[in-house]
């Protein structure tokens, strides 16, 4: 593999004690999680930092290592092992600061950790919905050309991907992921058949194709005594957030617009015919849900096919459900999650971060393999166009044989992000859904309370005057 092998030679010159090291053994973690949301899950002992996140415990003296700053070792792990095993490169030289954290606590970690000058960081595996707080700070990242990259060499990564990992200030590409965190709606096909007289992914598709037929099939299950389309509300907020057609700051200006009403009005529908269920999304009773014949359906992105949600939701391998469910593009297209990779401002190894940002980004080689091996969506599109034209990747096997790539695929070249992303989105977006949920359980009688509640809490979050709210 061009690029990654490294010389006898330079591996003994390069050679570190493995003292608070991570080695390239057993992966500590399989499914690639919602970096927002893991759900609790934690990495393995092995994987475990003893020391505080600003204590100075990998210091910049460390230059020859490629320390990676991560929330667990879910996705880090699996990565380093690959890394290693089809480049050669010796496992004492990757250290993984992992924090052992939700993935919605990171950035309050790496703040603390970066906070001393002293701790050792290159990589920093940043969430979706909070990396523009590191992407649009120089002095926390650095664009991705100063290590040797132009934006030419990511033609072949999904435009949403590139265009998250772009600073809002300066437009200079700062992040990069290696996977697309594409999504689709994930449904068991024998009550699709029962109630819906339905026998191909496609024919679901139909029943779901926008928001209009998936409500009305929603309708036609419950009229049936039939289970809820959906799991929960926040699954399908997951989605619609994604069809949002502006940036929710515009000028300075928290946007509340007819996306947001109708939206409100719309879960109000699912909610209150219980066309939806009233558990919560991450709940201990959430996925138990897709044991049962209560619920038909969960809207799943690429790492929500294995124990996160899909499988968990099955009861697992021999599980009550397990092979009885199929995936379609649903109603519209959206991404869940997703990690993306940046240089940190203080790097001193530049040379193997490239290379493993290489290994699983733009080189063929290495995607396909990390692809293979967990069964991610990766956001190389010529790499996923050529396994699924290949046709021996079977699919996750919750699926009973359909190749969810097949489908992933088609969402991921539909996404589009540019000029809608702020540093506020994950506040914005909390915000709203608590507000909306409120109104769907009583507690706001009207669209108009729910609407000016979510304004009082952008503005109790948002204090420092950069966001307008009228």
């Amino acid at each position: 593999m061009k690029n990654f092998k490294k010389t006898l030679a330079l591996l003994a010159a390069l050679a570190l004690s493995a003292t608070a090291l991570y080695g390239c053994g057993p992966a500590a973690g399989g499914d690639s999680k919602p970096a927002a949301s893991n759900d609790g899950n934690s990495a393995t002992e092995e994987s475990k930092t003893e020391d505080s996140p600003a204590d100075g415990g990998e210091t910049a003296a460390n230059g020859d290592q490629l320390t990676i700053l991560c929330w667990n070792a879910n996705d880090s792990q699996p990565m380093v092992d690959l890394f290693c095993e089809k480049t050669g490169t010796d496992p004492s030289l990757i250290n993984i600061k992992n924090f052992n954290v939700q993935g919605g606590q990171a950035s309050e970690q790496y703040t603390q950790y970066l906070a001393n000058a002293d701790n050792d960081a290159d990589i920093m595996f940043l969430e979706a919905d909070w990396c523009l707080n590191f992407i649009n700070d120089d002095a926390q990242t650095l664009p991705l050309s100063e290590i040797g990259y132009s934006d030419s060499d990511f033609s072949d990564i999904y435009d949403y991907v590139v265009e998250t990992g772009k600073s809002t200030t300066t437009g200079a590409l700062k992040g990069i992921s290696w996977q697309a965190a594409a999504g689709g709606f994930c449904y068991r096909d024998d009550l699709a058949e029962q109630y819906l007289g339905v026998k191909t992914p496609d024919e679901m598709q139909e029943k779901v194709k926008d928001w209009d037929t998936f409500l009305a099939t929603a309708k036609a299950l419950k009229d049936a005594n039939g289970p809820a389309l959906s799991a929960t509300l926040g699954g399908v907020w997951q989605v619609y957030s994604g069809s949002r057609g502006s940036a929710w700051v515009k000028d300075g200006k928290l946007v509340v617009d007819d996306y947001c009403t109708k939206y409100a009005e719309f879960a109000h529908t699912l909610y209150n015919n219980d066309y939806v269920t009233k558990v919560s999304q991450w709940s201990p009773e959430w996925t138990p849900l897709g044991q049962t014949d209560d619920v038909m359906g969960f809207f799943v992105s690429t790492w929500g096919f294995g124990d996160t949600i899909l499988t968990a939701a099955a009861g697992g391998e021999g599980g009550a459900t397990f092979g009885k469910w199929k995936c379609v593009v649903g109603p519209s297209p959206f991404y869940w999650g997703g990690t993306w990779l940046a240089p940190a401002a203080r790097i001193n190894n530049k040379e193997l971060a490239k290379q493993f940002i290489d290994f699983f980004t733009i080189d063929e080689e290495g995607a396909t393999a990390y692809a293979e091996k967990q069964g991610e969506y990766m956001s190389n599109k010529k790499v996923m166009e050529a396994i699924i034209a290949k046709g021996e990747y079977k699919g996750a096997p919750v699926l009973g044989g359909q190749n969810q790539f097949e489908v992933l695929n088609q969402v991921a070249n539909s996404i589009d992000m540019k000029g809608k992303i702020t540093p506020y989105d994950a506040v914005i977006k909390t915000e709203f859904s608590n507000a909306v949920n409120s109104y769907c359980d009583g507690t706001y009688a009207t669209v108009d309370e729910a609407m000016e509640a979510f304004k009082d809490g952008v503005a109790a979050q948002i204090t420092d005057g950069s966001v307008t709210i009228e």
